[in-house]
C-alpha cells in the first residue's frame, strides 16, 4: 500500500512538473494587449504596437512623422496567407518583415521609401512570396542592422 502510495504521489509530481515546463518558451501574447517585445536573433528588442483588427492593419504606421530605432508595428492575421502592403501616408522609410506562424522570418522587403504624390491606386504593393502569419514594420535599415535574415526566429515576450 505505501508503496502504491509513493509510486502515485511521484507520478503526480512529475506530471505537474511536465505540465508547467511545457509553456517554458513558447512565444505567445495576451491577444488583448496592444503592446508586444519581439526578441531579434542578435538578443535586441523591438518595442511594438500591436495591429491585430482589420482597421488597425489598415491604418499602420500611415500619418506619423517618425518611429523610434526600437520601435515598430506587429501586424497579426488570423491565418496564414500573401498579404499586401503600400505605402500610402508614410512620412519616413521601413522594413518589412514577414513571419510565419512559427515566428520565422520568411521573406525581408528592405529600405521601403515613401511615395509622396502618388495617387493611392498607383502606389507599389509589396507582397510577401512566402506565406505569412505576421509581419513586422521598422524603420528602414533595422533588418541590415541586426542581420535579420529568412529563417532566423523571433520570441515574443508579452
Amino acid at each position: 500500500m505505501i508503496r502504491w502510495i509513493n509510486n502515485s504521489c511521484l507520478l503526480i509530481v512529475s506530471l505537474a512538473v511536465v505540465l508547467s515546463l511545457s509553456g517554458c518558451g513558447r512565444s505567445t501574447i495576451n491577444p488583448n494587449s496592444d503592446r508586444v517585445s519581439i526578441r531579434l536573433p542578435d538578443r535586441y528588442l523591438i518595442k511594438a504596437e500591436v495591429a491585430d483588427t482589420a482597421s488597425e492593419r489598415e491604418q499602420g504606421l500611415s500619418g506619423r512623422s517618425s518611429l523610434a530605432a526600437d520601435a515598430g508595428m506587429w501586424f497579426v492575421f488570423d491565418q496564414m496567407g500573401r498579404y499586401p502592403f503600400w505605402m500610402i501616408d508614410m512620412n519616413f522609410s521601413i522594413d518589412i518583415i514577414w513571419v510565419d506562424d512559427a515566428l520565422r522570418v520568411v521573406e525581408i522587403d528592405r529600405n521601403i521609401s515613401p511615395e509622396p504624390g502618388v495617387a493611392p491606386t498607383h502606389l507599389k504593393r509589396y507582397v510577401n512570396q512566402f506565406p505569412a502569419r505576421y509581419v513586422l514594420e521598422v524603420p528602414s535599415g533595422t533588418a541590415l542592422d541586426h542581420k535579420i535574415k529568412a529563417g532566423d526566429k523571433f520570441v515574443l515576450i508579452s
